[in-house]
């Protein structure tokens, strides 16, 4: 008698528990994708290794012209000053010329393809962190779906969670880089402790 009262009892409160979840609210914050990346260290590092990727292709690119130009211009100068003695050695500059275009074409192709795929992986790898991060961020702070603002034609900004989202993204990043977690002696002044590095990717619930 009393097993089958504690099993009545604990279907009893099963059944409370969905009836609450059903009636509960349906959950919803968002995030300013644009504010996170200029928050978030790791995401301000992805961004500064696009723009100087970028800044080394536009000097290479600009390298490239130049040397192609400045050989150009040389052969105009023999050409005018009659410097060339032969068809054959005009030709010759001509088709060098011809060369240099290809092979400069070729190069920035292949040095815009390769950026383009280091951008790629470090951009997914970065999303993948913070998508694995958000849905963790929900699960404890028990909302149902986390939104991108970008994503909505209006969204109130009381549920922006942006600054709380970064927050426990640095502070993640803050506790897996510091030197006592690496096991690496602190060069502050300070003698290690030793204590290990706590996690607080959570934030208050709402």
């Amino acid at each position: 008698m009393k097993k089958f009262l504690l099993m009545a009892m604990a279907i009893v409160a099963m059944n409370v528990a969905a009836q609450e979840a059903s009636n509960r609210p349906f959950t919803v914050r968002y995030v300013d994708e644009d504010q996170l990346y200029q928050q978030y260290v790791v995401a301000q590092q992805y961004l500064q290794l696009q723009a100087q990727l970028k800044n080394e292709f536009q000097q290479a690119e600009q390298k490239k012209r130049k040397q192609i130009e400045t050989f150009y211009n040389q052969v105009q100068t023999k050409y005018k000053n009659g410097q060339y003695k032969t068809q054959k050695a005009f030709d010759a500059d001509q088709k060098k010329l011809e060369q240099m275009q290809e092979n400069a074409q070729k190069e920035m192709e292949a040095m815009q393809k390769k950026m383009e795929q280091q951008l790629g992986a470090e951009q997914s790898k970065l999303a993948n962190e913070i998508d694995l991060f958000l849905a963790d961020f929900a699960v404890k702070n028990d909302y149902d779906a986390i939104l991108r603002k970008e994503a909505a034609m209006f969204i109130n900004p009381r549920w922006d969670v942006t600054d709380k989202v970064a927050e426990g993204l640095n502070a993640r990043y803050n506790a897996a880089n510091a030197p006592v977690a690496k096991g690496e002696p602190i060069v502050d002044g300070n003698a290690a402790t030793g204590d290990k590095a706590t996690d607080s990717d959570s934030a208050p619930a709402k």
